[in-house]
């Protein structure tokens, strides 16, 4: 009877061992798996200081030759007080972006597209890295494409009182992918969108082409149906488009709302797109186009004027690469927090 009052307590005494073991073995992981993320994000925030520095180099040395496909800078001057004198990468929000490319040959005819984009802000910097993969199968053109993308933020904690606290630095690591195929002979396409390794998004595109004939001249007239799926949410919704000469129609429709768009060209350089929805919301966006050419021509030049009544005035002047916003709220346009906000950014293409 002694040798067994005396075996039970030993016994006992390894269980509690094996438990505080298995305990510091789950601490040790959970610890190495919350290191190796800050190692990852640490390296990705050197990694957008490294570009950084790289482009502007690049951008210095505009009379090289040898170098092609150059960042380009967009630089911002916005409304706000700048009293810290530390913080004009906030007020100025400096960007640079850059996109490369390259055409496959055989035997990998594989076309490849690369690129950044790096915002050197104070209180949020970004910094992500992009690329996609396509190539023709079978009639079908495959697209692959993968973003990664590191973000830190400062934490100001506050207490009851109007004494802050010295902030902290929180940052966030995420990552995209995009997946589509696309047969322009058919005018069908799929594709699929996934964050953080989840699939956020599913959707199918169709189109169908007839031809109309007015004042002796055959427009095409196109029709186009888009249905959705977030499997995240269990969410689906569904596009409508129609697209004439002067005309264009989309339907947005879910099962909580719904919204229609009309685009109406009056002339050449005048369109008017009205929008309503289900919830009783209203806008009317006018366009007058000054210059001709598409939203990315430096020669493009434009002035839109879009109107909520609920919600404000946002009036946008594009003159070829500079870019002006201004946005007025309907309510509290004089408060200090709820003004108006302006906005003007200019792009520098070497």
């Amino acid at each position: 009877v002694g040798g067994i009052l005396h075996t039970r307590p030993k016994a006992r005494e390894r269980t509690r061992v094996k438990k505080k073991r298995h305990t510091h073995t789950h601490t040790r992981r959970t610890r190495t798996i919350t290191h190796t993320h800050t190692m990852i994000i640490q390296s990705l925030s050197k990694l957008c200081v490294l570009l950084f520095l790289v482009s502007v180099v690049l951008i210095i040395d505009s009379s090289s030759a040898a170098v092609t496909n150059r960042p380009v800078l967009s630089i911002t001057v916005r409304d706000g007080d700048v009293t810290n004198e530390n913080n004009y990468f906030d007020y100025f929000c400096p960007t640079i972006h850059a996109k490369y490319s390259k055409a496959g040959k055989d035997p990998f005819p594989v076309d490849i597209q690369y690129g950044y984009f790096v915002a050197p802000s104070i209180n949020r910097p970004s910094c992500s890295v992009w690329g996609k993969a396509s190539q023709n199968i079978a009639g079908w053109r495959i697209t692959a494409g993968a973003a990664v993308a590191a973000i830190r933020q400062k934490i100001v904690k506050q207490s009851s009182t109007t004494r802050n606290y010295p902030s902290s630095s929180s940052s966030s690591l995420k990552a995209d992918i995009d997946m589509r195929a696309e047969n322009p002979q058919n005018d069908i396409s799929a594709r699929i969108f996934a964050s953080d390794m989840s699939i956020s998004r599913i959707e199918f595109t169709k189109g169908y082409t007839t031809t109309s004939r007015h004042n002796n001249n055959n427009n095409n007239n196109r029709f186009t149906i888009n249905p959705r799926y977030n499997p995240l949410t269990n969410t689906a919704d569904v596009m409508f488009g129609y697209t004439t000469q002067s005309t264009s129609v989309k339907l947005h429709a879910s099962r909580k709302s719904q919204q229609l768009s009309i685009a109406q060209q009056i002339n050449e350089s005048n369109v008017l797109t009205p929008t309503i929805g289900s919830d009783g919301d209203v806008s009317l966006r006018w366009e007058k186009q000054l210059l001709k050419g598409n939203d990315d021509d430096e020669r493009s030049s434009y002035i839109a004027t879009t109107l909520k009544p609920r919600e404000s005035i946002h009036v946008e002047w594009k003159d070829g690469l500079w870019n002006a916003n201004m946005n007025i709220p309907m309510d509290g346009s004089m408060e200090e927090d709820g003004g108006m906000h302006v906005g003007i950014r200019r792009e520098v293409v070497f």
